[in-house]
């Protein structure tokens, strides 16, 4: 049995730290190139500040693709549906009731998701998902605000693996002063020493641990403690879900954490400033050129100032030894060649940033069928990004965000979000892309059967309602906006009630004239008997 005490935790977490160290440097480099004067986690020391940045390309195509994305990953409500496994056990009939249930609760759900910060904590970790590892955590609120999210820096989450790979633990490590403790966990449970501390030198900043690690269960346990005055844990807690995501951009088998595009770029992005820098001194070089001057107390460099209308004290400029002062360079240098260098670089950057903006109008622009196709290459290599990414934080933050609405008493019963069970899935622009294919196959076939059958024959060789569901569910319709199969049937009895009175209607009509003909007749032949 696994030693559930303190200091079993931190050996488990620095181990974990200690596995994660090696990214640091990454990390460190993507952040001073691409992301400026970002504050590093845990250290409460500032990074350099943006002297090593001489190109804005990388920083605002990896802003660019942060936004793009938050769009197409967090764009719309959760989709809950009958799992494969209950598919199978409830048959079609049942699947088509649950998934409207189903849609329900995350309906329900997603109004409660939209009020804690979500935009902006999911703005910041898909910033820090471009660089590698983006990391999203929904914690219980109040009454009046259930959920509250909050993305914590990459730099200050240890992940740790599995035997197979799995995330098995999670450190979140980070500097908090002594009141920021208190104020975190009111009821969390301090040693003497930090409670007198804390009065005495409330902003003295010590190390937080707070650690969410997997049971052998399924289930997941939170602990919080301190690196120092503390003997027992400050709070823990036990979860049915896992309290949260952390997604990799993209994984090397063997590694937890991740390798992003701007991570990818990097070589690019550094080759870029450099050549920039030595563009912008080579200019500088022809604008104000490289100057000599004779050391024979005459001209003093130090003192003299460099600028229009500046007069320079001097008993000679010339003779026999030439001026005193003069300009080596010749002002004839050629900037075109970096310049090129400049864009081809620049436009690696924003292919590997997926930066699918108009670039500016210099030189031939290019053509329409050329930009739309760059559109659909990128839209492409992000589709597979994006199915891995979303099923990294979807079917985290979603259960969990249930179980948190469950605990406040909004959800009645709690449900078992296993995938075989019930599965979630995201209503945005990329799920519709990510069918695309099934879409076209399926409007391939159709279109093949009218042109061989004809449209008469089309429901001989195609179960219309079924497509139309299959349909419906690619470009994520809402359930509520797509009829049962009773509603079909009602609309369909419906149909078929108009039909039978209009040919009813039109037979009396047809009719009608021959009646009023015989009733005449009868009239007529009753008139000639009286």
């Amino acid at each position: 049995m696994t030693e559930n005490t303190v200091q079993a935790q931190k050996r488990r977490a620095d181990r974990a730290w200690e596995e994660n160290s090696a990214w640091d440097r990454f990390y460190r480099d993507a952040y001073d190139y691409v992301i400026p004067q970002r504050r590093p986690g845990g250290s409460g020391t500032r990074k350099d500040l943006a002297d090593k940045i001489y190109d804005m390309t990388g920083p605002t195509s990896a802003m660019n693709m942060a936004g793009e994305l938050q769009n197409r990953l967090f764009s719309g409500a959760p989709i809950l549906e009958t799992g494969a496994l209950a598919h199978q056990a409830i048959g079609d009939a049942g699947k088509e009731k649950l998934d409207r249930e189903l849609e329900k609760v995350g309906s329900f759900i997603y109004p409660f998701m939209q009020a804690g910060e979500f935009d902006t904590a999911t703005h910041e970790m898909c910033i820090d998902l471009g660089v590698g590892t983006g990391v999203l955590i929904p914690m219980r609120g109040t009454p009046e605000q259930p959920i509250i999210f909050y993305a914590p820096p990459a730099d200050e989450i240890a992940v740790k693996g599995d035997a197979w790979g799995r995330q098995s633990l999670i450190s979140w490590k980070r500097m908090a002063a002594r009141e920021e403790i208190r104020d975190a966990f009111p009821q969390g449970n301090f040693s003497k020493n930090f409670i007198e501390a804390s009065k005495s030198r409330p902003n003295d900043e010590l190390t937080l641990y707070q650690d969410f690690f997997r049971l052998p269960d399924g289930r997941w346990r939170f602990a919080a403690y301190l690196d120092k005055d503390c003997e027992d844990f400050i709070s823990h807690e036990t979860y049915r879900t896992k309290p949260i995501a952390v997604a990799p951009y993209y994984r090397v088998p063997g590694e937890m954490r991740g390798r992003g595009p701007v991570l990818l770029a990097l070589p690019s992005i550094k080759t870029l400033n450099k050549a920039q820098e030595m563009a912008l001194r080579s200019a500088a070089i022809q604008m104000l050129g490289i100057w000599a001057y004779r050391a024979g107390g005459t001209f003093n460099p130090d003192t003299v100032r460099i600028g229009a209308g500046q007069f320079w004290p001097m008993q000679s400029t010339g003779g026999i030894l030439g001026p005193d002062v003069q300009r080596m360079d010749p002002a004839s240098g050629r900037l075109d060649v970096s310049r090129l260098v400049i864009e081809g670089m620049q436009d690696q950057v924003r292919e590997a940033l997926f930066d699918t903006r108009l670039p500016p109008s210099n030189g031939t622009p290019k053509s329409a069928s050329e930009i739309a196709a760059l559109i659909r290459q990128n839209a492409r290599v992000h589709l597979n990004g994006f199915q891995r990414l979303w099923r990294s934080i979807h079917p985290v933050i979603v259960p969990r965000c249930a179980e948190i609405l469950h605990s406040f008493g909004y959800l009645r019963g709690m449900m078992s979000f296993n995938e075989l069970m019930v599965s979630v899935s995201v209503r945005s622009p990329i799920t519709a892309q990510m069918n695309a294919d099934m879409l076209a196959n399926l409007a391939n076939y159709i279109e093949l059967l009218v042109s061989f059958v004809g449209p008469q024959k089309l429901d001989e060789h195609l179960i219309m309602d079924p497509a139309a569901d299959k349909i419906a569910e690619a470009l994520s319709i809402p359930k509520g906006l797509v009829p049962d199969t009773a509603a079909r049937e009602q609309v369909r009895a419906q149909k078929a009630e108009q039909m039978a009175q209009q040919a009813a209607a039109a037979m009396a009509e047809k009719a009608a004239p021959q009646l009023v003909e015989k009733g005449f007749d009868m009239v007529q032949g009753g008139r000639q008997a009286a």
